[in-house]
């Protein structure tokens, strides 16, 4: 780890020693800081910041350094002029090996200084199960966290479900995404190896057809096709492959940057305005010294902190709806409605094969630690990946049906006043009789791949499959079954929603230019904006949601 004599990047080593043997035992304390209520003492520092730099001034602030954070703060610090503080209340993640290999990818969510343990309230459609929602914390956020599967969506997504949004069509968004596919290099793993013919050939047989390329959406086909995983990895040897995240694909190649200063275990606690609504500055809070913190934005703060803390982190400045605000004894600085609603989510639940009738066949080697093949729906409605595996000792074939574009909508709001609580989620999923019915089908497509003639030649007989209800016709049965293993997909998004304009919906909270409602020099760039979500993995777009909106700040600030 480099830390130059400038400053420029801050890590204490003693802090991220102590966490890590603490497990994050850290209570945190709050109290409300006067501080933060003395306008007039924020704003002396404002315009000294403005007049000439100290050391808390920037010209821009970014709150988090996760998908979308860490582009940013590389692509609007590429202008030296331009001095850029980028904020994570979590720890440098390239310290840990576990995050940079591949396969090992399911032991991170394992880890508490990474995942952040949010667990939603009881859920009417899960069976009243709270259910938990990984989230990541540290640099590269939920892209140094998740499975690294690597696809963008359907064209349908961009222009035809967000509604027209000047700026935000495929076509508009394309470059940007032919620029990350260079920069990350995915890895498209082999549709020759034997087992993974079979799968590609068992979704031809029910109506897939073949597709080299789902993330080529100017092709004829589009997403949709059965294909080969492509994921965000780069294999480095037989015996190793290497995460690519937003962190070390923009950050780390660039790392000492001197107009670029970095600060870990320090969490923004509130947004400081003037009396116009002009974002002004941060304050944060140091987990290690314990000590409340100001900095100051010479042009703009930006908040990346993600789909649940970015409406957090509104509402406990004063923007949201003023009724639920009240109720906290938060001053309502701004009544913007749709902060923390219109939250949205994918689904999954796993189903498998009887035993292949050769348990001898060996298991591809893998270096990933993710396998298989995906079956997308052309819509995008829905998508199911192919697998094999292990269950009780035996070797199956496992499905994984992954549902797509419910109409149940979910909130994120506040547990009380106190900023490291951690936010309420709801998630409202399986809410209605449209996407109870949309799961149900999605469902019994799977059960079609495990009955075609190529699945049924490599597993023991077909009556023996042993997922359970797997022959139940009754769909009262199998939706109670349902209920109790289905699981979030871990891709939320849409709680601070854009639209084109403000005035085409009192619930925009973003318009095109990702600019916050009723306040100036303050945008959002990660997932929560995101109108509608796709088909696919919402890691994707929020990286072209990062690109584009520095392209926008940049070009409003010139």
């Amino acid at each position: 780890m480099n830390h130059n004599r400038n400053g420029k990047i801050f890590v204490n080593f003693f802090i991220l020693t102590i966490l890590f043997y603490s497990a994050i035992a850290e209570t945190y304390s709050f109290s409300n800081n006067n501080f933060d209520k003395n306008l007039h003492w924020h704003n002396t520092n404002y315009k000294k910041c403005s007049s000439q730099f100290g050391n808390n001034c920037y010209d821009y602030i970014v709150v988090g350094a996760g998908t979308a954070g860490s582009i940013l703060a590389r692509k609007l610090s590429d202008n030296p002029r331009n001095k850029v503080l980028l904020i994570e209340q979590g720890y440098w993640l390239s310290l840990n090996p576990v995050v940079q290999n591949a396969s090992q990818w399911h032991l991170v969510r394992l880890d508490p200084l990474i995942e952040r343990g949010y667990i939603s309230t009881a859920q009417v459609g899960f069976g009243n199960r709270s259910i938990p929602v990984p989230r990541a914390q540290g640099t590269g956020g939920c892209n140094s966290m998740n499975a690294m599967v690597f696809l963008l969506g359907n064209r349908k997504d961009f222009d035809e479900r967000w509604g027209k949004i000047d700026g935000w069509s495929w076509n508009d968004l394309s470059p940007y995404w032919d620029s990350i596919q260079e920069t990350i290099s995915p890895t498209q793993l082999d549709p020759k190896h034997p087992i993974m013919h079979k799968l590609l050939k068992g979704a031809i047989e029910i109506g897939y057809k073949y597709n080299p390329n789902p993330n080529n959406l100017n092709s004829k086909q589009g997403q949709g096709g059965v294909s080969a995983r492509i994921l965000m990895a780069k294999q480095i040897s037989n015996n190793y492959a290497e995460r690519r995240s937003s962190w070390n694909a923009y950050i780390q190649p660039i790392l000492p940057r001197k107009n670029l200063d970095i600060l870990v275990f320090t969490q923004v606690t509130k947004i400081l305005f003037n009396k116009n609504l002009q974002a002004i500055g941060i304050t944060t809070y140091n987990v290690g010294k314990k000590e409340y913190v100001h900095f100051y934005s010479r042009k703009e703060v930006i908040l990346s902190a993600g789909v649940f803390d970015t409406p957090k982190l509104l509402l406990l400045s004063g923007i949201g709806p003023c009724n639920e605000l009240n109720k906290y004894k938060i001053k309502c600085l701004a009544n913007v409605q749709g902060v923390g609603k219109n939250l949205q989510d994918h689904t999954f639940i796993k189903i498998w094969s009887a035993p292949l009738r050769d348990q001898e066949t060996p298991l591809p080697t893998n270096i990933f630690g993710m396998w298989g093949a995906l079956a997308i729906e052309e819509n995008g409605e829905y998508y199911h990946g192919l697998d094999v595996g292990e269950i009780n000792g035996k070797k199956i074939i496992q499905i994984y049906a992954e549902t797509f574009h419910y109409k149940s909508r979910g909130s994120i709001t506040l547990l009380d006043k106190n900023p490291f609580s951690k936010p309420v989620i709801d998630p409202n999923l399986l809410s209605n009789s449209y996407d109870i019915n949309k799961t149900l089908h999605s469902i019994k497509i799977a059960r079609t791949f495990l009955s075609t003639k190529t699945i049924s030649e490599l597993t023991e007989d077909f009556n023996e499959i042993n997922t359970p209800l797997f022959h139940t016709n009754d769909e009262k049965k199998l939706l109670e079954w349902i209920q109790q293993n289905i699981k979030s997909d871990a891709h939320p998004s849409s709680t601070c929603t854009m639209g084109n304009r403000f005035q085409d919906d009192k619930m925009i909270v973003v318009d095109r230019r990702l600019r916050v409602r009723h306040t100036k020099k303050l945008r959002i760039a990660d997932a929560s904006i995101i109108p509608n979500l796709i088909s696919g993995n919402p890691n994707q777009i929020t990286m072209i949601i990062g690109l584009k909106a520095a392209d926008m700040i940049l070009e409003d600030n010139s």
